[in-house]
């Protein structure tokens, strides 16, 4: 018995030490100035032990012309962590028998008029196993227009050949979460955007997450590109699906608690999102998103944790014209991160989580 109690308490007292405390709050606060100096984060960061934040901050302008600075509740798109949302909608859609992963798209999308379609499941669409090339690769090599209507950019996206036979690799693909919307709002009879206030934002008490067709607005940053200009406005509301609402860090915070509980989804539907299907070896392409393993609209990150040792966070990057950002929870921890640029950086600074990690 001795044995064990000296056992327990060296395991309870590792685990508490590797949790960050409020009084650290000058050394991250030392760690991220260094950050902003060297010019790896322009925007805010919110950093939690649970419900218990431990540091929070805002960092560089919200405007440069009229000086006025980021703030801590400055409201920021999203970008591509919108993409956990649909998830959780589409798996809400399972739990009522409306829809089964293993369901060909055709079944429920038949105006989806791709020659592959009827091998193409849910499932492959939300882990990115489809196939289908992603319609803002499209746009960025001027193959494909901006601003068309959703409905015109899949009947556009159904004429091209897949990338590869579904699920035989994997490849990130907004055009695959767009047929999620679009399968979300086919079975909820409202606008996604409805369907995500109903479901997730109001349940969560997310009373600051909101979508609308502007980037600038009331409480939001102007985006900068590299060369220092301002990015001209982007109607994000364009699209649905694949991401682009605006938050705050403290709603992106509630939302993050709520992963795992059952205010959103049931256990064994949780269990389904948070398993990896695609791995990096299968990718097709190098890119951010593929250097880690994908599950439903969520992946999973190896990331420095606490004196040398790694441990697996969950959750989303993003980046869009000007801006990127990050929120994770550690798989077995207490802790989240979420932070957000209004320029666009690197939105998983290592050298961020190999500080903490020293803490």
């Amino acid at each position: 018995m001795k044995v064990l109690s000296i056992v327990f308490c060296f395991l309870f007292f590792h685990y508490v030490s590797a949790q960050l405390k409020a009084s650290q709050y000058s050394q991250i606060d030392q760690i991220m100035e260094k950050l902003y100096a060297d010019g790896d984060i322009h925007g805010g960061i919110l950093i939690a032990e649970g419900k218990q934040i431990i540091y929070e901050k805002a960092f560089g302008m919200a405007d440069r012309n009229l000086e006025i600075p980021n703030t801590t509740n400055t409201s920021f798109v999203i970008n591509s962590m919108g993409k956990m949302f649909t998830a959780i909608l589409t798996l809400q859609l399972v739990e009522e028998g409306l829809i089964r992963l293993d369901d060909p798209i055709t079944k429920h999308l038949p105006w989806f008029k791709h020659p592959k379609a009827k091998d193409i499941t849910v499932h492959q669409l939300l882990s990115h196993r489809s196939g289908l090339k992603g319609y803002f690769d499209e746009q960025i090599d001027g193959r494909l227009e901006f601003f068309l209507p959703q409905r015109e950019v899949l009947d556009r996206m159904a004429q091209l050949e897949l990338n590869f036979e579904p699920n035989t690799g994997y490849d990130y693909s907004n055009t695959g979460y767009l047929l999620l919307g679009e399968l979300i709002m086919k079975y909820r009879q409202v606008d996604y955007y409805e369907v995500q206030q109903q479901r997730i934002f109001k349940p969560l008490g997310m009373v600051n997450t909101y979508n609308s067709i502007s980037v600038y607005g009331p409480g939001a940053p102007v985006y900068y590109l590299s060369d220092g200009s301002a990015a001209t406005p982007f109607p994000h509301g364009n699209y649905r699906g694949d991401g682009g609402a605006k938050s705050t860090l403290h709603d992106l915070h509630t939302f993050m608690l709520a992963l795992g509980s059952e205010q959103l989804l049931k256990p064994e539907s949780w269990k389904l999102m948070f398993t990896e299907y695609s791995f990096p070896e299968e990718a097709k392409r190098p890119f951010g998103a593929h250097f880690y393993p994908y599950g439903y609209g969520c992946g999973f990150f190896e990331l420095p944790f606490s004196r040398g040792k790694k441990a697996i966070a969950i959750g989303h990057a993003g980046a869009g014209y000007g801006s990127s950002n990050l929120m994770i929870k550690f798989q077995d921890h207490d802790r989240i991160i979420i932070l957000w640029n209004n320029e666009y950086l690197n939105p998983m600074p290592m050298a961020l989580f190999e500080a903490l990690a020293q803490l």
